[in-house]
């Protein structure tokens, strides 16, 4: 009786102290992108970068701006409304409302996402890192899990409490992924019909990568709160896994290498030259992985809309076969472009 008693006083007497924890962080966090930002914009050459690391190099590269925002922009909003929601809460005295804790771990967790998703990009695309990216990565996962026992909601009731709203967010941010992707591969074809892709046209489809990669963090958080609130039974949570996996393997791949050489994707005349051919591999993959990410969007969409009565196993195994169409379905449009660009396609043809 009396052990139960102190645990419910330490729970209640932690929380403000794990909100003081929060901001203490979240103003570490506002430093470190101050800094960042600062760096940037005022080209000081000699930034501090502890641990050798390239921190110049990575905040200038191409990938230091998200849907044409500075990542470390997005780094001082965020820490901002972490520091002023706290101490509000903390100074007042106020219980934190559920709504508000779910908000705080949510965007914790987005951030978490986002922060992994540039260290990848750090480690395998630019090979390079920026120690202070890191150290602010850290600071998002330590505000996501101090988030948990600063309040006196529970994880779990929590998720339950607005398993709704998270239903129909992940269906909506579903339907966001498989809107891009479909926009993707529109204008992919339609920037190829001069048979070469431009700078700025690589450049919209960056863009239009960059969108898929906030639906699929949108997909994943939603995803682990419905798990968390008990509405996954174990089959259709391994179906679930196994389509986000492909939908990242696919997209990390694009990042890894085909990003890197879509602006010199054109159809040559002349295929035996070197540089031809590698060319043409990199058009391959271009057009494979674009059927890929379709079809993988349109079975996520599925499955955050529809009831599936078949078991888990017909449905991973129908998806299979439908990579498999999609993946020749791709070689097969990037054969019939190279035969165009090559004129070795008659006239009377619909294909021509």
């Amino acid at each position: 009786m009396y052990l139960l008693l102190d645990m419910e006083l330490f729970s209640t007497l932690s929380q403000p102290v794990f909100q003081a924890l929060i901001i203490l962080i979240g103003i570490a966090g506002l430093g470190v992108s101050t800094y960042l930002h600062y760096q940037k914009k005022t080209n000081v050459e000699g930034m501090a970068c502890p641990m050798d690391g390239s921190c110049e190099d990575v905040i200038t590269s191409k990938y230091s701006k998200f849907l044409g925002l500075d990542v470390e922009v997005l780094g001082l909003l965020y820490y901002a409304v972490v520091i002023v929601s706290y101490s509000i809460y903390l100074l007042t005295a106020q219980t934190l409302p559920s709504w508000f804790v779910l908000g705080v771990i949510a965007s914790s967790a987005l951030a978490v996402l986002f922060s992994a998703y540039l260290t990848f990009i750090q480690g395998f695309t630019l090979k390079m890192w920026c120690t202070w990216c890191l150290v602010s990565a850290s600071l998002c996962a330590l505000i996501m899990i101090l988030a948990i026992p600063a309040s006196a909601v529970g994880i779990g009731a929590l998720m339950a409490q607005y398993g709704l709203a998270i239903s129909i967010i992940g269906v909506l941010v579903a339907a966001a992924g498989l809107g891009t992707a479909l926009s993707y591969d529109f204008l992919f074809l339609n920037f190829l019909r001069d048979f070469e892709m431009l700078e700025r046209q690589a450049s919209v489809l960056d863009t239009l990568n960059n969108l898929t990669w906030a639906a699929l963090g949108g997909v994943v958080l939603t995803s682990l709160g419905l798990y968390l609130a008990g509405h996954f039974h174990p089959g259709e949570s391994l179906t679930l896994l196994t389509i986000i996996g492909i939908i990242l393997i696919n997209g990390s791949v694009y990042n890894l290498k085909v990003s890197q050489e879509i602006i010199g994707i054109k159809f040559s005349r002349n295929s035996e030259e070197p540089k031809s051919r590698q060319n043409r591999v990199y058009r391959k993959a271009a057009f494979v992985m674009a059927s890929i990410s379709i079809v993988s969007w349109i079975a996520l969409f599925i499955l955050k809309t529809v009831e599936i009565i078949a078991p888990p196993s017909y449905f991973l195994t129908t998806y299979a076969a439908l990579l498999v169409v999609a993946s020749l379905s791709g070689l097969a449009i990037e054969k019939i472009y190279d035969l165009r660009a090559k004129d070795s396609i008659p006239n009377w043809s619909p294909l021509h």
